[in-house]
């Protein structure tokens, strides 16, 4: 009778050395091509991703001014254009609802070309009523791309450290804020005063090349299969917060530089100074804030985004010197830094399918306070002849704000998201 052969100490352990060396093997056989392929597409992301922000920042940087210097128009004219533009973005995820059946990143790449074309001719228009219809048909576009560029940044994440990328991201425009805002103050000190032609023309070059690199991405920019429209109950606290940022975002870049611009007669030169100050602070803090979001969860963030927010329009609501309206500025697009955690909320705790068209919900969302906050801040400034009293409105928004956030749940890094309480059925 053969004896049973007695197993070897360590054989098992061997066996399983031996299988995990061919499985390495094989891994390595096939992994390389799939990860180029992946860093090829981050590489191209991040390229179109700068050339966004710097032909964007060329355009945003000295369009209030040549409204002044060129439109003539007073500061409920450019808050009728700013409410005007913004339309387009309440018809966020209607547009990504019925552009279902195509990728994002082709989404992304038609939105930034019709962005570019309008970008472009915006400073060849003769007149006010032309400007806003050509302003309409780029933020079309924009809208088209922003709707998508959160979704295609998780799509090339696979799901990994979402604060950190979406940060890294906007580190990248950050630094195409800085090289936008350098090319812009050199040549604000060779071009005529009133010649703006220039810049909105490179603007659109600059915006086009990001589209024609949109358009190369792989599959792995893709969220796979998604729904038209969507919106449930249980995103609802996205909604509210998204919203309400969208109030905050609309304080801060209209009416801040409405201030600086009309109230306090800053120059092209100094707006474009003090922005690119906020770019450099971007560049730094953004990359930390990103795996600060990611390690403690969105609450603690949000909630001091939060109260920082109440501070800063507080600030503005009662100081009248420029050397403070300055650091408010500052103070608040450092701040901004923080909302990514919106974003990386609604990616834990909604489904593959739902993410995108509810970024584009979130959009829609945002828009609404967009489309009414310009006008009628303008208007409130005008009928009470007192700049301050729209950042008034600012400092209520921004407490209702703080309150909300408080319905986030208070999670450790990668624990699964459960629904708020005040949101369950």
């Amino acid at each position: 009778m053969d004896k049973v052969k007695e197993k070897q100490p360590g054989a098992d352990k061997l066996t399983f050395r031996k299988n995990r060396i061919n499985t390495d093997s094989y891994d390595q056989a096939i992994t390389p091509k799939v990860s180029d392929s992946l860093q090829r597409d981050w590489k191209n992301f991040i390229a179109l991703s700068f050339l966004f922000s710097f032909g964007f920042c060329v355009y945003a940087g000295v369009f209030q001014n040549y409204l002044l210097d060129v439109i003539h128009t007073n500061a409920l004219g450019v808050g009728r254009l700013e409410s005007i533009r913004e339309i387009p973005g309440l018809l966020a995820a209607l547009i990504a609802g019925t552009l279902a059946s195509l990728a994002e990143s082709k989404i992304a790449a038609v939105g930034l070309a019709v962005a570019a074309i309008g970008i472009g001719l915006s400073g060849m228009m003769p007149s006010y009523g032309s400007l806003i219809a050509i302003t309409v048909f780029w933020s079309v576009g924009f809208h088209l791309y922003q709707s998508v560029a959160s979704a295609l940044t998780m799509a090339l994440a696979k799901g990994k450290d979402a604060g950190h990328h979406l940060s890294r991201l906007r580190k990248v425009a950050a630094i195409g804020t800085i090289v936008a805002l350098a090319v812009s103050y050199a040549a604000s000190l060779l071009l005529p005063h009133d010649d703006y032609q220039p810049y909105f023309i490179t603007s659109g070059i600059a915006i086009f090349m990001a589209a024609i690199i949109c358009s190369t991405l792989s599959a792995h920019a893709d969220g796979g299969k998604r729904k038209n429209i969507v919106f449930k109950r249980k995103y609802s606290l996205y909604y509210i917060l998204t919203f309400l940022d969208g109030c905050r975002r609309q304080i801060f870049s209209i009416f801040a530089s409405f201030a600086l611009i009309f109230v306090f007669h800053q120059s092209l030169i100094a707006m474009l100074a003090l922005q690119l100050i906020n770019a450099i602070i971007i560049t730094i803090a953004a990359p930390p804030i990103g795996r600060l979001i990611d390690r403690l969860g969105e609450k603690r963030p949000l909630t001091w985004y939060a109260v920082g927010l109440i501070v800063v329009f507080l600030g503005y609501a009662l100081v009248g010197s420029v050397q403070a309206m300055y650091l408010l500025f500052i103070i608040d697009n450092f701040l901004f830094s923080l909302n990514v955690g919106f974003t990386t909320y609604l990616h834990r705790t909604s489904e593959t399918q739902d993410f995108t068209p509810s970024l584009a919900m979130g959009t829609t969302m945002n828009h609404v306070a967009a489309v009414t906050v310009p006008y009628f801040g303008a208007l409130l400034w005008i009928r009470t002849g007192n700049y301050q009293a729209p950042f008034w409105v600012g400092v209520g928004i921004a407490a209702v704000s703080l309150f909300a956030t408080q319905a986030l749940p208070n999670h450790p890094k990668n624990t699964a998201i459960q629904e708020p309480e005040i949101l369950q059925a």
